[in-house]
């Protein structure tokens, strides 16, 4: 331990030798250059919890006026963080291949992620990108959604009615993520979970997989982790070993079942399996491509934490923001009406939706444009640019980009960024996918991002047809490190009101 020791100290040292100024957030000073960041964001939130480490940047962007900056990491290696969507453009789209997914980025995901779409580049992304694209495109896995939707938003009425009985403050964080799991699993795999009823198996799995995100983004501010992680030197390390095994015990469920005993693909399987996992396989079938049970689970993974974290988090998020506008809930009961056609006990369609509900998105996407789901990201340089800013971007540096800041850019946005009204999405104004880049943007724009924006406005529909909600006294959200944006264990507490 002691030859442990000394070596973190020794990095420790050299990083204080090749940083120029280790400085706090209050020391910047305008300054475009922020030194010594990884220990400064390693005491704000680790230590002292004050922040994620999204917020902790969109608070340096915006007291600051920030276009771009540059963020010393441990070592003294520069990370650039831009904001501008000029720039968001030229690295998602127009120099799509001069960046990359870092390796360390990659590295830190493994456990969970493996090689599936999000944490892949390269051909094995291209390869995944073109097939799940055709999936998407498919009538049926669309009408198995909408079908599904609604009748797990009916499942949630029926707990909030027992909500709104007791009286007392309700936690709805979990019940999203439980609508979200729910539906993510009929979608995908037809399985039919039933963690919105409390099935104990299903929970403990949304419990591990919390717990894993948790950890792993509290890597990129421990450089030492893989260390950490090799010898099981931290509880933190030592839980996601543990919580990983209980994860892969789920998902190889659901692969078994789609194998023979020699590994092959079973025909019987996928017949009649407009599942989004069997469409895949028929889709990979017909193309000559052949993939293995630990690319399927990887695949899964992928899918579960698109399918369902990203969309959780954005209705509690839209809880959240209607409880300090109770006018947008009476906008969205309105528009249940016309989209109910007065038979509120009946499950939404995608017909009952599509075209008829521009509250619904509205508020949705207000949300998300202010607490997106994913609020930070970032890539590596594969050779030296120069960004439209002027920034020269050297090869195997670190690019970042927050959604979060560039969403709530006054420049960008107006003088109410800041603000939560929806009406700014129904005046017939397109704002382009750098300037909102929620669902990411050029050749990795979220394929899913439809299916998120319809499985929202489902459950916001259904549930506003029923319901009111006003906030707990005093109650006011902490949110907490994740790969997505997540409240803490308090969630999003509120008085639900039946009408």
């Amino acid at each position: 331990m002691w030859i442990l020791g000394c070596a973190v100290a020794l990095v420790v040292v050299v990083y204080l030798m090749r940083a120029k100024k280790l400085s706090g957030i209050e020391e910047m000073h305008n300054s475009e250059f922020y030194f010594g960041g990884t220990l400064v964001v390693y005491r704000e939130v680790l230590q002292r919890k004050t922040c994620t480490l999204a917020t902790f940047m969109n608070k340096l962007i915006h007291d600051h006026e920030f276009r771009v900056f540059h963020w010393a990491q441990v070592g003294g290696k520069t990370a650039i963080v831009i904001n501008h969507p000029d720039d968001i453009k030229f690295m998602l789209k127009d120099e799509f291949n001069a960046f990359m997914k870092a390796k360390c980025f990659i590295d830190i995901f493994y456990s969970l992620l493996g090689d599936g779409i999000f944490n892949t580049n390269g051909d094995k992304w291209k390869e995944q990108r073109i097939t799940m694209a055709h999936m998407f495109n498919r009538r049926q896995l669309r009408d198995r959604m909408s079908t599904t939707f609604g009748n797990h938003a009916q499942e949630m009425v029926q707990i909030l009615r027992d909500a709104a009985s007791s009286g007392v403050p309700y936690n709805i964080q979990p019940l999203f993520y439980c609508y979200t799991f729910d539906c993510i699993n009929m979608i995908a795999f037809n399985r039919n979970v039933n963690s919105l009823k409390g099935v104990e198996k299903d929970c403990s799995f949304q419990q591990s997989f919390d717990s894993v995100q948790a950890s792993v983004v509290n890597r990129f501010i421990a450089p030492w982790w893989w260390i950490n992680s090799a010898f099981g030197l931290t509880q933190s390390e030592r839980d996601t070993a543990e919580h990983i095994s209980r994860i892969n015990v789920y998902v190889n469920e659901v692969v078994d079942g789609y194998y023979d005993e020699e590994g092959n693909i079973r025909d019987d399987a996928l017949q009649g399996d407009q599942t989004m996992t069997g469409l895949f396989l028929e889709a990979a079938k017909e193309e000559g491509k052949k993939y293995d049970r630990k690319f399927l689970r990887d695949m899964i993974l992928n899918t579960v934490i698109a399918g369902r974290d990203t969309t959780g988090s954005a209705l509690t998020s839209c809880v959240e923001y209607l409880v300090q506008h109770p006018e947008w809930q009476d906008k969205l009961a309105e528009e249940a009406k016309t989209c109910f056609g007065g038979n509120t006990q009946e499950a939404l369609t995608f017909d009952d939706i599509e075209g008829k509900s521009p509250v619904a998105e509205a508020v949705f996407l207000e949300a998300l444009r202010l607490n997106p789901s994913v609020p930070s990201n970032e890539k590596i340089a594969v050779k030296d640019v120069t960004l439209p800013s002027g920034v020269e971007v050297k090869k195997d540096a670190i690019v970042g980009w927050l959604p979060m800041a560039t969403s709530r850019y006054k420049g960008y946005w107006g003088e109410d960024a800041e603000e939560f009204n929806p009406t700014r999405w129904m005046k017939g104004k397109a704002y382009d996918d750098y300037m909102y880049p929620t669902f990411n943007a050029g050749p990795r724009l979220c394929l899913g991002k439809n299916m998120a924006i319809l499985e929202g406005k489902t459950a916001l529909l259904t549930i506003f047809a029923h319901f009111r909600f006003t906030a707990k006294k005093g109650f006011k959200p902490t949110h907490i490190a994740s790969v997505t944006w997540q409240n803490d264990h308090n969630g999003m507490q509120v008085h639900v009101n039946e009408i």
